[in-house]
């Protein structure tokens, strides 16, 4: 078959057969919902000064790990440190943080060290020296898992760039343009044999496991510990369909990104158990059709009775449409009701249909409102934020 005929064929295949948008796309919004957790119990009336210490950082990352150690050693001492401030600052707390500038010039004249969870005459030491009543301290283990999978699929850039196609079914390839392929069989159903190349996937899994303590310093003994289910991300990076070459670890996210996503979500947890904390979390809402989209304009005016009452006429119209219900239950908590929007999220994870990616999303909100709803301070957040969540 010439050449000139097979570039028509492969651009019909590529081109023609693409979809075609729809007319009335869903149109998606960022919104964030804020609110105030509780600790379940008040600190022990002795505890009125605490200090800070830096985290132990267990990391494995094909030999960077020291360095990568290091640095979250301290970014996560003063993650918790600033938690801690900004609830005392707020005067949701009465317990005062010595600035870890200063605690770690004072422990290094004493050639005195503590990283990680440490218990005992250490802890009595210290806290003599620092002259606070409790000292925060944490373990962080990070595993990075790097995979890489080989694929085999059509040249296209050959085929499009204007490689002669042998009508055999062995195709022998010696040098394109500078690039070298090897030989190699290609079974293609089309009527015509076309050449293959390798690109490769690369798909990198993050475990993050995070333990926290705060210790007695008179005693050197634990009165809170808090040890959350560990946290997993796994992040891929495909070749483009038609010109990708082999990806790189360069092309994903920095992973330092996603470490302190799940890192300060495990100090903010346990930040909570200590002083009134607040939390937040984003989420996109989407809204299609004309009272979707209505609704999506209300919530970016702070409208949120509007928006309710939008994405309940647009639930009406399409029950089957679970993002509405998802839009419900996030507008629920704007407006300050968490009961309702736990139903709500419950409601949206349990209908048919629901894609694959938005699925993780409603279960870990149903999830989340679960846990804290008996934590959650019935107040109004503080002027400038752009909800009424809690």
């Amino acid at each position: 078959m010439p050449h000139s005929r097979i570039a028509v064929l492969l651009a019909s295949v590529l081109f023609v057969g693409l979809p075609v948008q729809p007319s009335s796309a869903k149109e998606k919004y960022p919104v964030t919902v804020s609110y105030v957790l509780l600790p379940e119990r008040p600190l022990p009336p002795n505890v009125h000064s605490v200090a800070v210490t830096d985290s132990g950082v267990e990391a494995v990352d094909g030999g960077r790990e020291a360095g990568r150690s290091r640095r979250w050693s301290q970014i996560a001492a003063q993650l918790i440190e600033a938690m801690i401030q900004d609830a005392a600052q707020r005067g949701d707390a009465h317990v005062n943080v010595v600035q870890r500038s200063a605690t770690k010039k004072i422990l290094e004249e004493q050639d005195l060290r503590l990283a990680g969870i440490v218990e005992g005459p250490a802890v009595e030491r210290a806290g003599k020296l620092l002259a606070v009543d409790g000292l925060v301290m944490s373990k962080i283990a990070i595993h990075i898992d790097m995979r890489k999978q080989d694929k085999q699929v059509v040249d296209w850039r050959r085929i499009l760039g204007g490689v002669d196609v042998a009508n055999s079914r062995d195709v022998r390839f010696r040098r394109y343009d500078g690039y070298p392929y090897r030989e190699h069989r290609t079974d293609v159903n089309v009527g015509v044999d076309l050449p293959t190349r390798t690109i490769s996937e690369i798909s990198r899994s993050l475990t993050v496991q995070c333990s926290f303590a705060l210790v007695d310093a008179a005693s050197g003994r634990s009165i809170v510990q808090f040890a959350p289910p560990v946290y997993q991300k796994t992040d891929t990076a495909k070749p483009n369909f038609v010109f990708g070459n082999c990806v790189e670890a360069a092309d994903l996210d920095p992973v330092d990104h996603f470490i302190g996503e799940l890192v300060e979500r495990a100090a903010r947890d346990f930040v909570s158990m200590l002083v009134p904390t607040r939390v937040s979390y984003t989420y996109t809402v989407i809204g299609k059709g004309k009272h979707g989209e209505a609704a999506l304009r209300a919530l970016r005016g702070d409208n949120y009775e509007a928006a309710m009452h939008e994405f309940e006429i647009a639930h009406q119209d399409e029950p089957k449409r679970d993002w509405h219900v998802f839009g419900m239950a996030v507008t629920a908590e704007l407006m300050g009701d968490p009961q309702r929007a736990l139903e709500l999220y419950r409601e949206a994870a349990s209908m048919p249909g629901v894609d694959k990616e938005d699925m993780p999303i409603y279960l870990a909100a149903k999830q989340r409102l679960t846990t804290q709803l008996p934590r959650i301070a019935r107040s109004t957040p503080p002027p400038g934020e752009p909800n009424r969540g809690g």
